[in-house]
């Protein structure tokens, strides 16, 4: 757990690093990150895509907004060449979550990026943070010895997928897909379970938790029936009790108008296979048939391999693993 984790330590803020002014270092830290994100296997996601394009076109309404525009840069003769930013995770409020971690080739092993993460910690810190969270690449040493030389933990790691559209690409055959149903309001206590035990409790300091979306409450029906049911989910019955019942498996599906890729999630249980999570897919892109012809995206955690395993077999690609890490901030 993230609370057994080691203290940060109090460390001096670098007189290189000074706070980040969206108005005026936007467009060189967006130039900073693209530059940053082509090193990265499979580029920046959607998410990145959208903080790079907030940065280099900031607006007043932004500024009013202001969410999501904390950090610091690293500055050298007048050039931005290190960023790291800062948001609260809005479903913990106690946690403060660090993204956005570049540095400029030229200024690699200087110790930019860890003069950076020093100074997001003391801001969480400053703010009464407990816990300090982000996310890296697998295989990424670099960022990696960083990050543990600051005290971070790994949690645990989920990797992300991204399948052609389905009119690209045809759905194999799976004649268990007729087992397969809408969910019902009875079924919330299942789904619930089900997503406790696909999204464990420590992914969810870096990656901000919608429980909302899994409890199947009265404000999702309602804002489902209010957006044309832009998501919905299908599941399968472990026994012949139907809704309110044991569930083997569930997916969750998304229409996205106003992002690149429309997205998935699949939940399994513990005693299923691939074949029930093949299953429950095909069902479940099937509806996508009727939409705008965008690629489909999927974010599923470690290990749950049957998952993984119908992921793959049903045209999803691998396009990043990234670990979950953790710290406690010293003082709480």
């Amino acid at each position: 757990m993230v609370a057994g984790l080691s203290k940060a330590p109090a460390t001096p803020i670098d007189p290189h690093v000074r706070p980040l002014d969206p108005w005026r270092d936007g467009s060189a830290v967006a130039d900073l990150l693209e530059l940053a994100f082509r090193d990265e296997v499979g580029g920046a996601d959607s998410s990145g895509r959208q903080v790079i394009r907030r940065l280099r076109y900031y607006s007043p309404l932004d500024a009013l907004v202001g969410d999501g525009m904390a950090g610091f840069v690293w500055v050298e003769d007048g050039q931005i060449v290190g960023n790291v930013s800062l948001q609260r995770n809005p479903a913990r409020r106690d946690t403060w979550v660090i993204g956005n971690v570049a540095t400029h080739p030229d200024w690699r092993n200087r110790g930019v990026s860890t003069a950076l993460i020093r100074a997001a910690i003391a801001f969480a810190r400053a703010r009464q943070g407990r816990f300090v969270a982000l996310q890296v690449v697998e295989g990424n040493a670099p960022a990696l010895r960083v990050y543990e030389r600051a005290g971070f933990r790994a949690l645990g790691a989920v990797t992300h997928y991204r399948r052609p559209s389905v009119r690209a690409l045809s759905l194999p055959l799976a004649p268990d897909t007729l087992s397969a149903r809408r969910a019902r309001r009875a079924d919330r206590q299942a789904i619930w379970a089900l997503a406790r035990f696909n999204i464990p409790d420590d992914l969810t300091y870096a990656e901000p938790f919608d429980a909302s979306v899994y409890r199947l409450d009265w404000r999702w029906w309602v804002s489902n029936f209010f957006n044309a049911w832009r998501e919905q989910w299908l599941v399968r019955d472990a026994n012949d009790r139907g809704a309110g019942g044991p569930l083997l498996g569930a997916v969750r599906t998304r229409v996205n108008f106003d992002l690149p890729e429309h997205h998935v999630e699949l939940m399994l249980d513990a005693r299923v296979g691939v074949e029930a999570g093949i299953g429950l897919l095909v069902a479940g892109l099937r509806r996508f048939e009727d939409y705008v012809s965008r690629p489909l995206y999927c974010v599923q955690s470690r290990p749950h391999e049957a998952s993984h395993g119908a992921l793959q077999a049903v045209g999803f690609q691998p396009i990043r693993t990234l670990v979950h890490m953790g710290l406690r901030v010293e003082g709480c």
